[in-house]
């Protein structure tokens, strides 16, 4: 008798345990499903507010106001414009942009500048037809690492160093494709605008283009992948100090 007992004693011990071991592994797995699923939550939540940043963005950039006559300012400007109208009649006379060129920069720039610490930019507008760039403007900082006061050698701390404006003229779509796939994580906002151009007898086509704002963290692009850019620095700003863009 003491023998059975003993046996059914073992056999609720076990499946104790076992009742145990299952309960134990059940709520390991439901705290970390709900660990992971905050944070989850939390990054959609994120890559939603920049992309919605960068749609407004985009936005402000091609509906933003400028002087019709260059060097005026918009205060004391007697004809004020849409600045897409101005980049329009600019591309209409040469299939170029020239005198919006520096003034299209500078109101980038400037409705960029409150993320300009926390993030890189790439604005462009691509002939869909013509498969060509009538404008790339890259912004990109220059990270300083350096050791981790007191930290172990392999400890460093990165810090944003001076920042670069640049103008780009990449041969295609794949150098950007390439710059998008080596930032990583990014938030991007596209817009189709149409176009004016005029040939020499004064005939008017209207080219589709569009026009693009990427935004990401600052990431090392490396020369290789600047080289692929074909880039031309237009402005280099101080990591500490104030940087104004001339529109002109």
């Amino acid at each position: 008798m003491t023998f059975f007992r003993n046996e059914r004693g073992q056999a609720a011990l076990t499946d104790a345990l076992y009742f145990l071991l299952i309960v134990s592994t059940l709520s390991t797995f439901l705290f970390f499903f709900a660990a992971n699923y905050g944070l989850v939550v939390q990054q959609k939540v994120v890559n939603q507010y920049w992309s919605e940043y960068a749609t407004g963005a985009l936005e402000t950039i091609l509906y933003s106001s400028t002087p019709r006559i260059a060097g005026q300012t918009l205060e004391n400007s007697e004809e004020v414009d849409y600045l897409l109208a101005a980049v329009k009649e600019d591309f209409a006379d040469d299939g170029q942009l020239f005198e919006t060129k520096p003034i299209l920069a500078q109101n980038i720039f400037g409705i960029m500048q409150p993320l300009a610490g926390n993030f890189d930019y790439l604005f462009y507008l691509y002939l869909s037809d013509a498969k060509d760039f009538a404008y790339v403007l890259l912004y990109t900082k220059d990270p300083v690492i350096s050791p981790t006061p007191g930290g172990r050698p392999s400890e460093v701390v990165v810090t944003p160093g001076s920042a670069f404006l640049y103008f780009c003229e990449p041969e295609n779509l794949d150098a950007l494709e390439l710059l998008t796939e080596s930032v990583g994580s990014s938030a991007q906002s596209s817009a189709r605008i149409q176009l004016v151009s005029l040939d020499e007898a004064g005939n008017a086509s209207y080219p589709v283009a569009q026009a693009n704002l990427t935004m990401w963290v600052p990431t090392p692009l490396g020369d290789p992948l600047m080289d692929s850019l074909n880039c031309e620095v237009y402005k280099v700003c101080p990591a500490d100090g104030q940087c104004v863009i001339p529109a002109s």
